[in-house]
């Protein structure tokens, strides 16, 4: 008796060998995904940094380049700059606290701003002043 044989064809990719390929393929962008929300995140955050840096700075400089310092103690809140941030500025000498050695300003700059997620934040810079 004569045995048949069938030759199989190892030539072309089975349609199993795709859809486990597609499985495969999906997991992977699947763990992937919340790295890419961090990601974001992350960079909303560091461009709210940057933005309060600047804004802090912007009004150091302004302080540093006056002749001569406001009435002590000085308090100025500004609600509406760009980008929806809020700004308060502290000046205080040793006048007002006498821990502040003499002839120096203290000066407190705290901005506030809701983030794209609608959270409230804020972030304090201090420094002193020589004039």
């Amino acid at each position: 008796m004569g045995v048949i044989q069938m030759k199989l064809n190892d030539k072309g990719i089975s349609l199993l060998e795709v859809m486990v390929s597609m499985i495969l393929l999906a997991l992977g962008l699947l763990t992937m995904a919340p790295m890419v929300v961090l990601s974001i995140q992350g960079n909303n955050i560091s461009q709210d940094v940057l933005s309060v840096s600047n804004l802090a700075k912007e009004k150091l400089e302004f302080y540093k380049g006056l002749e001569a310092m406001p009435a002590i103690p000085f308090v100025e809140y500004e609600p509406n700059l760009p980008g929806g941030y809020g700004r308060t500025t502290t000046i205080r000498d040793s006048v007002v606290d006498p821990l502040i050695p003499g002839g120096l300003y203290e000066i407190d700059i705290v901005i506030s701003w809701k983030d794209k997620s609608g959270v409230d934040r804020s972030t304090a810079y201090s420094t002193y002043l020589e004039k």
